[in-house]
């Protein structure tokens, strides 16, 4: 820890070392073994929350008043935001390939043409003895097709 994150840590976390995270206090008390300018700010900070104390006096809140607070929160309904938030958000975000699949294959098939339709013939043979029969060249091995 350097003096400029000690002062940023001074600010954020307050003088008193013992309510600092335990990585950042025991950084801080390395640097405050070495560093003079970090004992100074240390002590300046001290003195400040003193005058402070001195200043500000203690006020305790009134009676109720978390319970006050509490009951002017606006109330949700917990089952319209299961629906809206749980179930239908993933939802829609499921149905955005779906939709963008269904465009593009509707694309895909009104540009096919005509060299198209031989491919079309060569997987109906593949599934269809009877269209197969049709590819065959005659030959030996192979009855003569008429």
């Amino acid at each position: 820890m350097d003096d400029d994150t000690f002062e940023q840590s001074l600010d954020h976390f307050g003088p008193d070392l013992e309510r600092w995270p335990d990585p950042q206090a025991n950084a801080a008390r390395t640097l405050l073994q070495r560093s003079a300018s970090a004992r100074k700010l240390l002590a300046e900070a001290r003195a400040l929350d003193a005058v402070l104390d001195d200043l500000l006096p203690f006020v305790e809140a009134p009676l109720g008043l978390r319970a006050r607070v509490l009951a002017n929160l606006p109330t949700r309904d917990t089952w319209f935001e299961w629906l809206t938030i749980t179930v239908w958000r993933p939802a829609a975000l499921a149905l955005v390939p779906l939709v963008l699949g269904f465009g593009i294959g509707l694309n895909v098939a009104q540009g096919a043409t005509v060299a198209d339709s031989a491919e079309d013939d060569v997987l109906l043979a593949l599934f269809d003895p009877d269209e197969l029969a049709r590819f065959e060249l005659p030959g030996p091995d192979t009855a003569e097709q008429p």
